[in-house]
């Protein structure tokens, strides 16, 4: 991956001794394991983590388009800015699905935003929005396939395609976009670029290039971090976004893929079809394979399995071996290759191939068969999907996607009045931050300050593991602010607070570790 020589900016930084300062620009403008039930659980509540005075509701069935001017969208008072719903509403597309849709009222203390069933949040850190003031602001993703970017040779969709707004409304600070990714990382050789586009939610996207991991300039206006399965992106513009990536140089990357197989709930007497799926490993392509298949009514046969596609020009392959007896497949089609371009683009949503099974034997009730995947020339990386399924059961209460998934997780629920009887779920205020307001405070005004042995903000960077671009932070009035508040985004473990705490101490900070002691307790 290429790089820009940048100047070094953390040499410069001045001490800020004003609280949480909220200027932005100075100067300038292996995976998770996707587990079933999360996967395909069917409680459409949002989920909403928040502090005081935050709320929240799951947007209505669309009722009638409404128009806005461009310069509602376009143009944005810098402060005392309240958009009503309506005027959200039409900012986006007019099949936008309602499901793919949650916002929030924030207001100064901020909060998180998350679509569970897409696997994709947004951080609003404290101070993002005016004091005194309250800002409805929406998340959602599109799974339409016109709104995905056209892609140049090698390049690939690797995330959902991301909307967040109101468009126009200006931050004080960044906000944290957190999304899953199909990149294989620890395979490497990836040239990975964010991608956004201007033009208003309601209108055909034009995408065009915001930040190519590697050749940062002190101008990027966004910071991109990178993990295994997940991405985020710091950010002080609400707009489309979406993660693009190709091979660096001469490597031949890889992707993953979550490969499923349905079938009708209710089988013909004659023919039996098996649908098989394969999207890019992330929780809202599947889920918009799931969503597909509750309209058809379709069963889950087998958990969805990983397979490794590599950039390499060789086909994905599907052969199904071992069919019980009383079955066949229909004119000898047990075998079927994908075009290679066709999977690795990512340009579409749901490709899937169907094989149709002829029933020869009346008598026989039970269907069991293995679906092998496997891509050219990686036979290593062959996956197999097992099918076994009595007909004369319910299939639909064994695997359905419409039943599965159901109990995956209790949640507290409460109703919402403000409108539209909407459930929502609020966890616990203190989950959403760890370090109180107070505590942050003291922890800027200590590490911001440069000294010569390099153990503030900059080793900070180094010890989260944020120091790919650091002069991103170093244009920053409060450097620490800003790698704490994406620090927030980025662990929401158990034991997030005791390995900060941990990490000042080797860094020889015991005065910022001993704040968070005194302050926090020695229990941590």
């Amino acid at each position: 991956m290429l790089s820009v020589q940048q100047p070094d900016l953390t040499q410069t930084i001045k001490n800020n001794t004003n609280p949480l300062p909220n200027n932005n620009h100075t100067g300038s403008m292996e995976k998770m394991p996707m587990y079933l039930d999360n996967a395909i659980n069917t409680n459409k509540s949002l989920l909403l983590d928040e502090t005081a005075r935050m709320s929240s509701e799951r947007l209505p069935q669309r009722r009638s388009k409404i128009s806005m001017k461009s310069s509602e969208c376009d143009s944005r008072p810098q402060s005392a800015y309240s958009v009503n719903r309506h005027s959200i509403l039409g900012q986006l597309p007019s099949n936008m699905d309602p499901e793919c849709l949650v916002w929030a009222t924030v207001s100064h203390t901020g909060g998180r935003i998350t679509l569970p069933d897409s696997g994709v949040s947004m951080t609003i850190p404290e101070g993002a929005i005016e004091m005194g003031e309250t800002e409805d602001i929406f998340l959602a993703v599109s799974r339409d396939d016109k709104d995905r970017p056209k892609l140049t040779d090698g390049q690939t969709v690797l995330s959902p395609v991301i909307m967040v707004g109101p468009q126009g409304l200006t931050l004080l600070k960044p906000i944290i976009l957190t999304f899953q990714h199909c990149a294989s990382i620890k395979h490497g050789q990836w040239s990975l670029s964010v991608y956004n586009s201007l033009t208003r939610f309601d209108e055909p996207p034009q995408w065009q290039l915001m930040s190519e991991l590697g050749s940062e300039t002190i101008n990027t206006p966004i910071y991109v971090q990178m993990e295994m399965g997940h991405c985020h992106i710091m950010t002080d513009m609400l707009l489309r976004y979406t993660l693009l990536g190709k091979p660096s140089m001469a490597g031949k990357p890889m992707k993953q893929l979550r490969v499923a197989v349905f079938a009708p709930s209710l089988p013909s007497t004659i023919d039996y079809d098996l649908r098989v799926y394969f999207v890019e490993d992330t929780r809202d392509a599947l889920e918009g394979v799931m969503q597909v298949e509750r309209k058809l009514g379709g069963c889950l046969l087998d958990l969805p399995r990983q397979v490794l596609f590599q950039y390499s020009g060789d086909n994905l392959c599907l052969a199904i071996e071992e069919l019980e007896g009383g079955w066949r497949c229909k004119q000898a089609a047990n075998y079927q290759e994908i075009p290679f371009q066709h999977v690795w683009s990512g340009t579409q949503n749901g490709l899937h191939c169907s094989f149709a099974l002829e029933h020869t034997d009346r008598g026989q009730h039970h269907l069991g068969c293995h679906i092998h995947v496997f891509q050219k020339a990686m036979l290593a990386n062959r996956q197999v999907l097992q099918i076994s399924c009595n007909l004369d059961e319910t299939l639909a209460a064994a695997g359905s996607p419409s039943q599965a998934g159901k109990a995956a997780t209790h949640r507290n629920s409460t109703v919402t009045n403000l409108g539209c009887n909407s459930m929502v779920t609020l966890e616990p205020p203190q989950k959403v931050f760890r370090l109180p307001p107070a505590i942050k405070r003291k922890l800027c005004q200590i590490l911001d300050t440069p000294n010569a042995r390099g153990n503030d903000w900059r080793m900070l960077a180094q010890r989260l593991s944020v120091d790919r671009y650091i002069n991103y932070f170093a244009t920053k009035t409060s450097p620490t602010e800003h790698i704490l508040d994406l620090w927030e985004a980025r662990h929401r473990e158990e034991s997030a607070v005791t390995d900060l705490m941990n990490s000042l101490r080797v860094m020889g900070r015991m005065d910022a570790a001993g704040l968070m002691e005194k302050e926090m307790g020695p229990w941590l």
